[in-house]
């Protein structure tokens, strides 16, 4: 072999050797990136970017041997191209996950009250000719300013004047009003004809559907002014140390689709009890229809409806009931549900009874695995249930239990782009982000396992007159005396460090039942 053969030789060898070490270099600055990235995950704890940075270092240095070896190295410049590539990668997500999930608790939602205007459209107006003239009726607001408008002020004074002052600022016309007790009323007064337009907050027409005689009313109206008024919601960002000291957080939900509200019913009555010290959870629910004080109003009320007068109105009459400082709060609705549901890559639970749900959904007894729809179907019916209401108290804790369990769980990683997208913009919470990361760092240095009990209080049916709807005898829940002390007792037990574990609730008795001489 000639000399200068020799030479180009040597030079294609070294131009290999070379090739292969900037590979591996360029590797090692990836994977420098992908630390910095990584231990800048404020939901990490610091161990994981020590164990991070041990297994990368242990990987570069496998690849900088074989990248230092003189023989042809395919195999190895191939392996550092594909290991860049990841690590840059990965350095570069986990920054925008990182933000997405930060602004998840930035989104300001919620903190609207639309108070909307109604007129009696004509399909119903040609059903009943004998209180509606039958011709066309104007769906413009401006020409209805000379009409008569009823209004609620008993229920809801500062919407529905904040409605009226919105109207004289869009038209310059001060409009005619006639008042009713609750909006139940007033709506009653719109089907007689006794006044044109009805004023009333979005908020209450979840309520006014609950009423079977009315609960197909949005079929019949026609929304032809909307109003807006800021919810001022007197619940600061929470301040709660959440990896140090016991807290309750309240989880609220409606069974409404779409937007959410700080001003709403709330159909799900949930307290989360947690004591991160100990890793005891206490599930406690409460029957919607509840009866409680209302704080608002100074007088009894059923539970769903305190949250017409805002969120924190709920927290104030829970904390009366129960006797423990509420300072946290989660609402979502139907769709956060479903989409949480999916995100997870559903839910699996033991369903103690077969039935069928109201769309004809079957749910079998025994362990079944529940996506969005059908755990959505799941949650929601109490018709088929043999204990109506309360069954569907239960089956919300069991769904929750799971969702808690997948949560806290390593599988919750491969789900976490998923789940940031199903809750984007579909809660509401003052937990801030900085006690969640606080919380998630916890978990996952101490891999906690989670002492779970639940308890959902029942209660006799009855009815009542209920302050949001004056006049009114509604059905409502009288809690068992017993159950509702026992399960406060659970939450302090909890709050105050001591183990707690699952229990037979305590059949239930009124205060006027119990036999205090025999101690039964």
């Amino acid at each position: 072999m000639r000399p200068n053969e020799n030479m180009a030789k040597k030079r294609r060898k070294q131009k290999r050797y070379i090739n292969a070490q900037f590979l591996w270099l360029l590797s090692a600055l990836a994977a420098a990136a992908f630390l910095v990235s990584f231990s800048r995950l404020e939901m990490l704890p610091f161990s994981w970017t020590l164990i991070a940075a041990g297994v990368l270092g242990f990987v570069l240095l496998v690849t900088l041997i074989f990248s230092s070896r003189k023989q042809k190295s395919y195999g190895v410049k191939t392996l550092n191209l594909v290991l860049c590539g990841v690590l840059l990668i990965m350095a570069w997500l986990l920054p925008v996950y990182q933000n997405k999930l930060t602004e998840l608790f930035n989104i300001v939602t919620g903190d609207i009250s639309n108070i909307n205007f109604y007129v009696v459209n004509e399909k119903y107006r040609a059903e009943h000719p004998e209180v509606f003239e039958t011709s066309a009726v104007s769906y413009e607001m401006r020409d209805h300013l000379n009409d008569l408008f009823i209004t609620s002020i008993t229920a809801d004074a500062l919407n529905a004047a904040t409605a009226v002052s919105k109207v004289k600022d869009d038209f310059n016309v001060s409009i005619q009003t006639t008042d009713r007790s609750s909006y139940v009323e007033a709506l009653e007064s719109l089907y007689r004809g006794e006044g044109d337009v009805l004023i009333m907050s979005a908020s209450f027409e979840a309520m006014i559907a609950d009423n079977e005689e009315y609960e197909n009313f949005r079929n019949d109206l026609k929304i032809i002014y909307s109003a807006q008024k800021e919810v001022d919601n007197k619940l600061p960002e929470s301040t709660t140390a959440l990896t140090k000291e016991p807290f309750i957080v309240f989880f609220g939900g409606n069974d409404e689709e779409g937007d959410l509200y700080l001003e709403g019913k709330t159909d799900v009555d949930m307290m989360v009890t947690v004591n991160p010290n100990t890793h005891q959870i206490a599930i406690v629910s409460m029957p919607r229809d509840s009866y409680v004080d209302n704080p608002a109003f100074g007088y009894g009320d059923k539970l769903t409806h305190l949250g017409m007068q805002g969120i924190d109105n709920t927290l104030r009459g829970l904390k009366d009931y129960l006797g423990h400082q509420i300072d946290n709060y989660v609402v979502i609705n139907f769709t956060t549900f479903r989409n949480i549901i999916d995100a997870l890559g559903g839910v699996d639970i033991y369903n103690e009874y077969e039935f069928t749900a109201i769309n004809e959904m079957y749910f079998p007894e025994g362990p079944i695995h529940l996506e969005g729809d059908n755990a959505l179907m799941f949650v929601r019916e109490r018709y088929s249930l043999p204990d109506g209401d309360f069954g569907r108290n239960y089956h919300q804790q069991q769904v929750m239990h799971a969702i808690i369990d997948k949560i806290t769980s390593p599988e919750v990683i491969v789900h976490v782009d998923d789940l940031l997208d199903a809750l984007e913009g579909t809660f509401l919470t003052n937990l801030s982000s900085d006690s969640i990361y606080a919380l998630c760092r916890k978990q996952l240095e101490e891999n906690i396992d989670w002492n779970i009990v639940s308890y959902h209080v029942l209660g006799l049916v009855d009815f009542a007159e209920c302050a949001s709807a004056p006049g009114m005898e509604l059905s409502v829940v009288f809690p068992y005396d017993n159950q509702v002390r026992f399960v406060s007792e659970v939450m302090g037990e909890v709050l105050n460090g001591e183990i707690v574990e699952q229990q037979e609730m305590p059949e239930g008795m009124y205060d006027w039942q119990y036999d205090y001489s025999s101690g039964n």
